[in-house]
């Protein structure tokens, strides 16, 4: 059995007034049979949540490409990853927001990618082992579509050993911030 180590990093997020002047993260340790929707409650823990909503992962290759989303449970449907786009879309995206610098193949597994998105993922039924199997590069993480919390997650650490119990943050750096800004619940 392998167990893993993803370092977590909160994202700044002005309109909430989270401006960190150092870096935000947490290092969880979770084991290969473990569901993405286990990972979401050690990330909601983790930053001391409490107010349930709305999340989603997205799958990404090592250039950041959008591979596949694992939506919240009560917002699957098993239908595509996201809305297709057309050529015209896609040709508009590309020259507004995508470096000079990436390659042409990466553009080539965009422009695939989004004009045929591959169906979500289940994240009470996909596993952190799934996603390695796909070769996954990194994670993002949004949690409370409104508010946007977003997280960009990293493997740090592979494990030849089993995790006894559920996951766990293992290392940290910084205050998580209030889930509301002060005054709004």
């Amino acid at each position: 059995m392998t167990s893993y180590v993803f370092r977590v990093w909160l994202q700044p997020n002005p309109p909430l007034e989270f401006n960190p002047d150092d870096e935000v993260w947490r290092d969880i340790e979770i084991d290969e049979s473990h569901t993405l929707a286990e990972f979401h409650e050690a990330i909601f823990d983790a930053f001391e949540r409490w107010d349930t909503h709305g999340y989603e992962f997205i799958a990404r290759d090592g250039e950041g490409i959008a591979l596949r989303s694992y939506p919240h449970p009560q917002l699957y449907d098993g239908g595509p990853s996201w809305p297709p786009m057309d050529d015209e879309e896609i040709d508009r995206f590309i020259d507004q927001a995508v470096p000079d610098d990436v390659s042409e193949n990466a553009k080539q597994r965009f422009r695939e990618l989004q004009s045929n998105p591959p169906t979500e993922g289940n994240v009470a039924d996909t596993t952190i082992g799934d996603l390695d199997s796909e070769g996954m590069g990194v994670l993002s993480y949004t949690f409370d579509m409104g508010d946007n919390w977003e997280h960009y997650i990293e493997l740090q650490e592979t494990r030849e050993e089993s995790l006894d119990g559920a996951p766990a943050v293992v290392d940290e750096q910084g205050t998580a911030p209030p889930q509301y800004p002060k005054g709004d619940d």
